[in-house]
Order: C-alpha cells, then structure tokens, then sequence
C-alpha cells in the first residue's frame, strides 16, 4: 500500500536521526495514540489495538505494547472517569510508522481529537486529527486547547 502524503500545512516527519538516536541509547523509539471516550464504539475485544499492529508489523514498523484508559479532569464529585484509550507502540522508523498511523487511525471511525505522541528534534511533538484533517508537529502543550473545543 502506498501511503498519501499528510494534508494540512507543510510538515517535515520526523527524521530517521529520530530513530537512530533512540537507538543508538539502547531504546526502541516509542510513540503513543490517544483516542477519546465517547468517540469510538466499545471495544472489548481490542480489535483497533490489533489492527494498528498488525498493520504496523506487516510493514515491520513496529508493534504495539500496550493500552488502556487515561484519566479525564476530576468532576464535582471527585470522580475521575477515563477521557482516552491510550495505545503504545514501540517503532522501528519514527517517521514512516506516524505516516501509517495517520491512515490507519481515521478508519476507525469519528477521528476528531485522535492524537499521535513521538519526539520530535528532542521535544515531545503530537499529530491531532482535527475537524480539518491532521494538525501535524504539535506543541504538546496544545492538547489542552481540545478540552476547550478548538479542534472543532
């Protein structure tokens, strides 16, 4: 499967120096999704996280490690409900695996606030499927803006 380019404004992956540098410390690069409760239907049977490895390990990009929810925002009652599934995966080349998550993500159905977590030139950097299509090489920080509704 040939991937499309990512839409959106002009974006440079993440290079290959990226990878190599995790490497070259004894890590295995690593990259995480995020995607809301609420968006996606349940999955008890996990089929989204084996579908990402699978589609990940046929191109032998990578694999996926693990999953499970994040905690949202404390409500009035002190109760803390989960606001994501996060999945981790572990990567071979940085670049070409986002490349792949960006395709293989939207599939899965209301994308809206989807978001991919790698290190980006040192600094950690996320892709955040918006209403428009991929905002490509985030602040981190700017994750707080989706809370807020401005990816819609």
């Amino acid at each position: 499967m040939s991937l499309p380019p990512p839409s959106g404004p002009s974006f440079t992956p993440p290079s290959g120096d990226e990878t190599a540098q995790a490497m070259s410390r004894g890590e295995t690069p690593f990259v995480y999704v995020k995607i809301p409760v609420g968006k996606q239907d349940a999955d008890p049977f996990h089929r989204r996280e084996d579908s990402i490895d699978q589609g990940l390990r046929e191109k032998g990009l990578g694999w996926v490690v693990g999953w499970g929810d994040s905690l949202g925002e404390m409500q009035p009652n002190g109760a803390r409900v989960p606001a994501y599934i996060r999945i981790d995966i572990s990567v071979t080349d940085v670049a070409a695996a986002i490349l792949l998550l960006r395709v293989l993500l939207p599939e899965f159905g209301e994308a809206i606030g989807m978001e991919i977590h790698y290190m980006l030139d040192g600094k950690r950097t996320q892709d955040v499927y918006a209403a428009t299509g991929w905002l490509l090489a985030q602040p981190v920080s700017v994750s707080r803006l989706r809370v807020r509704g401005a990816w819609r």
